[in-house]
């Protein structure tokens, strides 16, 4: 399974919402990533084609096992990334988050050994 930089940011984004929030909704994923509610519904659908993410009626979306997995390894590097971005650059640990979470959709393969391989990030 091929993932885009667009789907890693949204898995990155919902993985992070959910560890706030018991349920996440397309409302909050469009506000954190500054997006439409329809192009939520349209990549929550794609998410959902891959099984990385399951909604519910009613917009409801929590991440697979699969996702979880992915998010978590995802996650673990974007903090990572954050942790060394943040006193460098004089950012917020938001601002640092955000940044780092860009990088790490961005960035090839080759550079998260802890991701899984079952689902390889672009190229």
């Amino acid at each position: 399974m091929e993932l885009t930089c667009t789907n890693v940011r949204y898995l990155l984004t919902i993985y992070h919402l959910s560890q706030i929030r018991l349920e996440v909704s397309s409302k909050d994923i469009a506000r954190v990533l500054e997006v439409s509610r329809a192009s939520v519904t349209s990549m929550m659908g794609v998410l959902t084609e891959k099984e990385l993410v399951a909604k519910e009626r009613y917009g409801k979306v929590h991440l697979t096992r699969s996702g979880i997995r992915l998010a978590k390894a995802l996650s673990a590097q974007a903090d990572e990334l954050a942790r060394d971005l943040a006193p460098r650059m004089g950012l917020s640990v938001e601002e640092a988050w955000k940044a780092a979470c860009a990088a790490v959709s961005e960035l090839p393969h080759r550079c998260f050994p802890a991701v899984p391989a079952a689902a390889p990030l672009p190229a």
